[in-house]
């Protein structure tokens, strides 16, 4: 039993729509590519969120038009299923009548009747004849029902992929949802910052500011003494290839220590250090963990620090963390083997545009502090660090 022709007219339908959105989503890729090459100013960032945010919506029409594709196959697979499990249900119950219409007889009496020597049962060329019918009916009628069973069998496995498919196209409609509400968050905290009078803007600006530098110098502060009490000994020896790189396509936008941006920034405190190695790249670019582990600590710094974050024990006295992160893929207590997408990144927390912060603490030092200045904020990652590149390949 196909599908009707009502029901394969609204198939097509929303496949068109499909068709429509997805070539809408790739001029949207085109538009996003283009605007974060044009710079990171504010005006700039803004018009990339609206790109991303316009393709994400977009991807969301998408999966949500795939469900509910799927949702229709589904019901009309559920609806033949039902169907075909009433017409073996009935088919049995004629087989029975079948089997009990000779005589009287159960089946096993008109088997036994069917092979006993003509005479011996009493039987007439008349019966013989009715019982080689019913006999010819219950073979066409056992066959029907074989057929039936193997296409209701059928049904069932294409049901069970189906609903599957929906499991994972929900699972990722859920992902983009979210992917979408962080997108939209940075774009109204953009557009409140351009939106406001130069005054206020600057007032608040400067309040900002303060509040980052207070932060930074309090994560230089408190990794100054854990650096002081560092001792090498509490994490593997240097060797290249112990950690992979956090990122597929590697494009260093900054390096570890006194950087000549660290420097002359008011991004990083007094002493101008930057703790780890920064790497460029769009906002939702997947993010790897370094090595095998267990993620102790996921948090979020609002607009201040690491905004989004993520650290990773890797049991031999190293400890990873990921920040300015969009989402986070995996939650904390997970597993995870090196290569695994752990997260998104993003431009979260004291950044100046998209790109990912790479930090490798030394596990005994590592620990998560509030912040003394800026209360909204109450998971720092701080501990003793070492430059990355002596670990990755």
């Amino acid at each position: 039993m196909g599908l009707s022709d009502a029901e394969k007219k609204a198939i097509e339908d929303k496949q068109d729509k499909l068709d429509e959105i997805k070539a809408k989503i790739k001029a949207y890729n085109q538009i996003i590519d283009l605007k974060q090459r044009q710079g990171s100013t504010l005006a700039t960032q803004i018009q990339s969120l609206e790109a991303q945010a316009n393709k994400l919506e977009l991807e969301i029409n998408n999966n949500q038009a795939r469900i509910e594709n799927l949702t229709g196959e589904i019901g009309s697979l559920e609806k033949r299923i039902a169907d075909k499990e009433l017409m073996i249900l009935s088919q049995r119950r004629l087989l029975s009548e079948l089997m009990r219409s000779v005589s009287g007889q159960s089946s096993i009496g008109i088997i036994r009747l069917i092979t006993e020597p003509n005479g011996e049962s009493g039987w007439t060329l008349k019966d013989d004849e009715r019982v080689a019918q019913t006999s010819g009916r219950l073979g066409e009628l056992l066959e029907e029902i074989r057929m039936t069973k193997q296409e209701l069998e059928n049904e069932q496995t294409v049901l069970e992929h189906k609903k599957a498919e929906a499991d994972s196209v929900q699972e990722q409609l859920s992902k983009q949802n979210d992917y979408l509400e962080s997108t939209k968050d940075t774009k109204a905290s953009l557009l409140s910052k351009t939106q406001s009078e130069v005054k206020k803007y600057n007032t608040i600006v400067d309040q900002l500011e303060e509040e980052r530098d207070a932060i930074e110098n309090e994560i230089e502060s408190l990794e100054s003494t854990k650096i002081g009490e560092l001792n090498l000994k509490d994490m593997p020896a240097f060797k290249h290839g112990l950690l992979g790189y956090p990122v597929k396509k590697v494009t260093f936008s900054q390096g570890y220590g006194k950087t000549s941006f660290a420097k002359t920034s008011k991004f990083y405190g007094s002493s101008g250090f930057h703790n780890g190695l920064d790497f460029a790249m769009p906002t939702g670019t997947s993010v790897l963990a370094a090595a095998d582990g267990k993620v102790v600590a996921t948090g979020n710094n609002g607009r201040y620090a690491y905004g989004r974050w993520m650290a990773i024990d890797h049991g031999n006295g190293i400890v990873t963390m990921y920040g300015h992160l969009s989402s986070v893929v995996k939650s904390r207590g997970s597993t995870v083997k090196r290569g695994d997408t752990i997260a998104k990144s993003g431009s979260t927390g004291n950044s100046t545009g998209p790109h990912l912060h790479f930090t490798v603490f030394s596990a005994k030092s590592f620990e998560i502090v509030p912040s003394k200045s800026v209360k909204s904020v109450k998971d720092i990652p701080v501990g003793a660090t070492v430059n990355p590149k002596n670990y990755l390949p």
